[in-house]
């Protein structure tokens, strides 16, 4: 029925308490898939001595693959799973069984539905930060369709993740799976999938109230890297944006990581983001500042 894809690059601190608990889903025919990405320290290891020792062979397999990134590792696993379902949690992240299986149930209930995107919360190591989506992101799914086109370009409501959601997998095929050119695993995916899956309610559902994850915070999270991350949204407007909104979606980007800098004091980021950018960009990215600060304020309520 349904596997989970965990995707592990260097998470040997992490990745049993992630394996764990997506054993710990209650589903018939629950298979795991564990791609790990060219770890250089123990990650591997500690997997499959694991999985000896609680004689886990019939329910979890091990990929260790030369390092490509995240995407390549995403696009191998689509190529192996076999099941109806997929689930992909970071291997730093701990799903929660109770909601996953809620979600299952509901999207095998409902033939139509491609995908689900389920609720989760942050956490540390102190405890729980709170809930992942806001009022902001019910906005969003709410939208009509051909207006959700337009703002997924310039007011996508980050973050939307691909660990609170379960995929019908052909709906990930029918997509194409994760573009290799691209860096971003989340994003690119959904825009795809909302262009084929179209309507709330009938070909995917939004349901925060479902807690199915915990999205852990650490020093080491990619989305920390601010420079790396402005760059990897740029790129993908440059692909993904359609001509009439990219200039206004790679602005409202350079608007958002720009005040992001200021705020961490990164001034390093903001230094490299101002030398690789044009000046009309700078100029459209100055101006859209305060749109952005708005809406970043949006998405904390």
């Amino acid at each position: 029925m349904l596997t989970v894809v965990i995707p592990s690059y260097n998470h040997s601190e992490y990745i049993l308490d992630s394996l764990k608990a997506a054993l710990s889903v209650d589903l018939i025919d629950l298979k795991v898939l564990v791609i790990d990405d060219g770890s250089k320290d123990d990650s591997v290891a500690k997997v499959q001595g694991f999985i000896a020792q609680q004689h886990l062979e019939d329910k979890v397999t091990v990929i260790a693959k030369a390092n490509g990134g995240l995407v390549s590792s995403l696009n191998l696993a689509l190529e192996l799973v076999d099941t109806e379902f997929c689930w992909i949690v970071a291997s730093d992240d701990i799903l929660v069984p109770e909601g996953v299986k809620a979600l299952c149930e509901m999207i095998t209930a409902k033939p139509s539905l491609g995908f689900i995107l389920g609720g989760g919360h942050y956490f540390y190591d102190d405890g729980v930060g709170g809930s992942i989506y806001k009022k902001v992101h019910s906005r969003f799914f709410e939208l009509k369709a051909n207006q959700r086109d337009l703002k997924i370009f310039t007011d996508f409501p980050s973050p939307i993740l691909l660990q609170s959601s379960v995929f019908r997998v052909q709906a990930l095929k029918e997509v194409g799976g994760w573009d290799p050119a691209l860096r971003w695993d989340d994003y690119p995916l959904f825009v795809k999938l909302l262009q084929r899956y179209r309507h709330k309610g009938e070909h995917f559902e939004f349901m925060p109230e479902v807690d199915c994850v915990g999205y852990r915070q650490h020093p080491d999270n990619t989305y920390r890297n601010i420079y790396g991350q402005y760059c990897m949204v740029e790129q993908t407007m440059g692909v993904l944006a359609p001509p009439s909104l990219r200039r206004k979606a790679v602005a409202r980007a350079f608007a958002f990581y720009a005040l992001l800098s200021l705020k961490n004091k990164n001034f390093s980021s903001l230094r490299r983001m101002l030398h690789d950018s044009s000046l009309r960009e700078i100029v459209y990215g100055v101006v859209s500042v305060p749109v952005v600060a708005f809406k970043y304020l949006l998405t904390k309520i």
